[in-house]
């Protein structure tokens, strides 16, 4: 018989370490000033940041309206051999897309048809 086999087992002792023990609960002076300049830093940047870009976005308030071409009183044209509503739309379309501007033409002038001498609305 062994020496083992007779005692009985020790108790195993666990030591407990908890985490407000191991830190101290109040960081140092250097620390808190540390940490207060960086979270100024951030908010500063932030702000400057939040400025800048509503300058910028009110600063691009004005201008040229959104549908300059409908505020643009309507003009004539007198139709030359050779013309097409394309080519009448390349000439005259702005800052339309010119497919669009044809559309507008078309309608404007009651179809997609001319003739040499017509007098045709520009939108």
């Amino acid at each position: 018989m062994s020496l083992t086999a007779v005692l009985p087992a020790a108790p195993q002792r666990y030591t407990v370490v908890l985490p407000g023990q191991l830190a101290d609960p109040r960081p140092t002076t250097t620390v808190y000033v540390r940490r207060r300049l960086l979270v100024s830093l951030v908010l500063a940047t932030i702000l400057a940041i939040v400025w800048l870009s509503a300058g910028s976005v009110l600063a691009n308030r004005g201008g040229a309206p959104a549908s300059a071409s409908a505020v643009r009183p309507a003009t004539t044209y007198v139709v030359q051999p050779g013309d097409t509503l394309w080519s009448i739309a390349s000439a005259h379309h702005g800052q339309v897309s010119q497919a669009a501007y044809v559309d507008v033409l078309v309608q404007a002038n009651g179809g997609a048809g001319i003739q040499i001498g017509q007098v045709i609305t520009l939108p």
